[in-house]
């Protein structure tokens, strides 16, 4: 990316373009010194459309003098930047990029990253700052920790109540057990009565000592046979058994996990609100010039706009001059 080249004196250059244009300033330089002041600035710097230059920052002014002129300044966090083009102005307060363009009637364009939520819409160019806009944001997000306090309180609630189960083992394994179940038990019978009185029978003779064993063979394997198939008949059986066992498990699983899931999601959004807090109470310090003209719609229902609360807040902080913005730390959601 090139690097940005500005020209200095910034305001007598953008008044200057407006009156060589025909247009009628007004009081439009008394409000870009008054941004500049405000923001802790003591000049305006215009951009060069220099190739593949990105300027990216906070929209704190904007004044539309005609169709083909519009003044948007931008503080990008080390400077403050003032151009006069042929473009839509970005709301203010709203995160924005700044990138040249060739060959049209414009020079540079404006993509709007992020915007201002909750209702709320902030000046840099007037001192009339409301006040109470903070204490409402606080009271919905402290709403919004209690809300999830009970939620979570539900949560301990809920996984006592659940019945542990314990995970079938694979059906495969169970199958291969019963086989060498039915296998030990089949062969670890011995000798039967009349077999070992033929045996004795038998004496040292080799002959019919061996035909007393393998008949005693094919019985037990006969018998091992015989048990397998009525094994092998019971297993659709068995199967739906093993079926049942894994539903209840399964079902045992999706309540220990909808408790997980929940809890974890409560505490991220109470941390998420702790954060918000804090970075509150440093945007109160600023004394930020902030109206709160559509607050009622969150206040109505905080935690259903907790996302669009803590977005919002997130982005008043970072307008902030770096000197005031202090490393917030993360807070853990209790119980």
């Amino acid at each position: 990316m090139a690097t940005a080249r500005f020209q200095s004196n910034g305001v007598d250059l953008l008044i200057d373009t407006l009156l060589a244009a025909g247009e009628t300033a007004g009081d439009i330089r008394e409000r870009l010194w008054q941004v500049a002041w405000a923001r802790g600035y003591q000049d305006v710097l215009v951009p060069l459309p220099v190739p593949d230059v990105k300027i990216q920052g906070f929209c704190v002014l904007t004044h539309q003098f005609s169709p083909a002129r519009t003044l948007t300044v931008i503080d990008d966090g080390e400077e403050l930047v003032g151009l006069i083009d042929k473009m839509d102005a970005p709301p203010l307060g709203a995160r924005v990029r700044l990138t040249p363009v060739y060959g049209n009637a414009a020079a540079w364009t404006t993509s709007t990253l992020a915007t201002l939520g909750c209702g709320l819409e902030v000046r840099f160019d007037d001192d009339h700052a409301e006040s109470g806009w903070v204490d409402r944001l606080k009271n919905c997000l402290h709403q919004i920790r209690e809300y999830e306090l009970t939620v979570r309180r539900q949560i301990d609630i809920d996984r006592r109540n659940i019945v542990f189960v314990t995970p079938p083992a694979p059906f495969r394994l169970e199958m291969e057990q019963a086989d060498k179940d039915i296998r030990e038990r089949v062969t670890g019978g011995g000798y039967t009565e009349d077999e070992m009185k033929a045996l004795n029978r038998a004496g040292n003779n080799k002959d019919a000592v061996a035909k007393v064993v393998a008949a005693r063979n094919k019985r037990l394997v006969d018998a091992y046979r015989l048990e397998v198939m009525e094994f092998r008949a019971r297993i659709p059986e068995l199967r739906a058994e093993y079926d049942k066992k894994m539903e209840a498990y399964a079902e045992y699983r999706k309540h220990v996990d909808r408790c997980n899931e929940t809890d974890s999601a409560s505490r991220g959004v109470t941390d998420a609100t702790l954060r918000a807090s804090q970075q509150l109470e440093q945007i109160e310090t600023a004394v930020m010039n902030v109206h709160a003209k559509g607050l009622d719609r969150i206040e109505e229902n905080p935690r259903r706009y907790v996302s669009e609360l803590v977005q919002t807040i997130e982005l008043l902080y970072e307008m902030l001059p770096k000197r005031m913005q202090k490393p917030t730390a993360q807070g853990a959601a209790k119980n």
